[in-house]
């Protein structure tokens, strides 16, 4: 039976119907890097370091030399213990304000951004961080005129952008109306998180609606 998704709220309510279809075209987009990159084990589940930074970019992050020299310098900073212990649908305000205030702490650094720095926290909390992608997320879920205008492609950095986009999710995930839905798509690609499965039918949906430009 086809799974229909709630995503989003007020003026920006969508629902996405053929979830597990576009589940699967994720799983197979890409030569299957964004399935590797989820499938693939937490590695040092309480510190950050430069080597974080590989993984992401089976996520197409824009990581380079400069952001691993940021982390060189800088991850000792981050504390991972800030972090509930607690999956985002079960989070409450002022846990998500904590989430939204360590990845605005790491997107604040040279070359990085929300989207860089969730991609890497992501593998460290696989069921409290979403990938807060610049274009899937703030260009379009959190834009209520998408797809009729085309994705805003800036990279965010501002904590309070950042706990809206975690509010509007955790909303979603915890939503009466895709109870049945998370079961059902989480037979297909278990041991997904929920997360996870948001992020990918998203991400397929997304680009579905918005295909990349073919090179000139």
């Amino acid at each position: 039976m086809p799974v229909t998704l709630t995503y989003g709220s007020g003026q920006r309510q969508r629902s996405v119907e053929r979830a597990e279809a576009l589940l699967a075209k994720f799983a197979e987009a890409d030569e299957g890097r964004g399935l590797l990159y989820y499938d693939l084990p937490v590695v040092r589940s309480d510190r950050v370091s430069p080597d974080d930074l590989g993984v992401t970019l089976l996520m197409n992050s824009r990581a380079d030399g400069r952001a691993f020299q940021t982390l060189v310098r800088e991850a000792s900073a981050i504390n991972l213990s800030r972090l509930p212990d607690v999956a985002l649908e079960d989070t409450n305000a002022d846990e998500r304000r904590e989430v939204a205030n360590l990845i605005a702490q790491m997107a604040s650094w040279r070359a990085f951004g929300a989207s860089l720095a969730t991609k890497l926290l992501h593998k460290k909390r696989p069921t409290l961080v979403p990938i807060l992608d610049n274009q899937a997320i703030f260009g379009a879920y959190m834009n209520s005129r998408w797809p009729v205008e085309r994705s805003r492609t800036e990279t965010v950095k501002s904590s309070d952008m950042i706990r809206e986009a975690l509010d509007s999710i955790a909303a979603d995930l915890a939503r009466e109306a895709n109870r049945e839905a998370w079961l059902q798509l989480g037979v297909a690609r278990s041991p997904w998180t929920r997360v996870e499965i948001w992020d990918a039918v998203w991400w397929s949906y997304f680009r579905e609606k918005e295909p990349v430009r073919p090179l000139a």
